[in-house]
């Protein structure tokens, strides 16, 4: 009877590890768009979503900070992505819509125009930048061809607004 079980539990254990090995990681993204350009963000970097708040402007900002908006009463600086990655005399979105990003020690959001879905891929599908470090505001690219789609790395805005303001 012992045996039984044991013998169980070891074909149990060789059929998992056949099953870790077929599964492929796989990330989740969300793709938006801004001013009609599509980027991608991992989902992990997204705590939420939000429309139609006011954003409240600050003197003595850089170009690329719009200003704070009010969530339940916590203050979040909404930065302008494309007056980073473009130019800084990229306007910001005319649509209200913002993407809070999850971070553990700052508020930030940034202003897109809209989202467009959620995909997951094979890692082994990225096209990652080779060397690339937490300045850089790209990770790479989804997809192939006419249809990439730049991922964006949301650690490289906060690591911006640090250097910028002096606070590093």
């Amino acid at each position: 009877m012992n045996e039984d079980i044991i013998k169980e539990i070891g074909e149990a254990k060789k059929n998992e590890a056949v099953s870790k090995t077929a599964e492929k990681d796989v990330t989740r993204w969300l793709v938006f768009s801004i001013s009609g350009k599509k980027y991608a963000v991992k989902n992990d970097d997204v705590h939420e979503i939000i429309r139609d708040v006011t954003v409240y402007k600050l003197p003595f900002m850089p170009s690329y900070i719009e200003g704070v908006i009010n969530r339940r009463g916590d203050p979040y600086t909404v930065i302008n992505p494309l007056a980073v990655i473009e130019s800084t005399d990229a306007k910001p979105p005319a649509e209200p819509l913002f993407l809070i990003l999850k971070r553990d020690d700052d508020q930030l959001s940034l202003h897109i125009s809209d989202i467009l879905f959620f995909t997951e891929i094979e890692d082994s599908e990225l096209n990652l930048i080779p060397n690339s470090n937490e300045d850089g505001f790209f990770l790479g690219t989804l997809g192939s061809g006419e249809n990439e789609i730049p991922a964006l790395n949301a650690n490289a805005f906060e690591v911006l607004i640090r250097k910028d303001l002096g606070s590093e």
